[in-house]
């Protein structure tokens, strides 16, 4: 029996700095809420030194400079991407503005307060769903997106 994935945890320096950003500029709701960690539906949140304490059974010293490394990113999705564009872009360092990746789909990215990469795009399923209103062919929608002809075929309800 493989082992299953449940969810990535994102070691944070300041517990209720993060809940701001997740919670109020992305809209993300907590499962649970605990003494430096907080459980969201796809992610978790774990205060710096809880985590350290946990899996390194030791009191250390946080780590130099800011906790994300650009080594990890954070993917959300959200159909109205030029309107979650304008929410966050005061709110947050922007690492870029909404533009569209070699697979049609369009994103932007930012940082959380922490540093770690956020990339916020419109679902696959609307790329699909654009580029049909342009007058492309299924064929010629999945080889646009890379995605598989039976995606393509899943979403334009065939």
């Amino acid at each position: 029996m493989p082992i299953e994935y449940r969810s990535v945890c994102v070691f944070v320096a300041d517990i209720d700095r993060a809940r701001a950003f997740y919670e109020e500029l992305l809209g993300q709701s907590p499962l649970h809420v605990l003494p430096g960690y907080v459980a969201y539906p796809h992610f978790c949140l774990w205060r710096e030194d809880t985590a350290r304490r946990v899996v390194y059974d030791e009191e250390a010293a946080p780590p130099a400079g800011p906790m994300g490394r650009d080594n990890l990113e954070m993917y959300f999705e959200d159909t109205a991407l030029e309107d979650a564009f304008e929410r966050v872009m005061t709110r947050a360092e922007i690492i870029h503005p909404p533009k569209s990746a070699p697979w049609g789909q369009r994103a932007f990215r930012l940082r959380d307060p922490d540093g770690h990469i956020v990339e916020v795009a419109e679902p696959m399923e609307a790329v699909v769903e654009r580029l049909r209103d342009k007058g492309l062919s299924p064929a010629e929608i999945a080889a646009a997106t890379m995605m598989p002809a039976e995606f393509v075929a899943s979403v334009l309800g065939g």
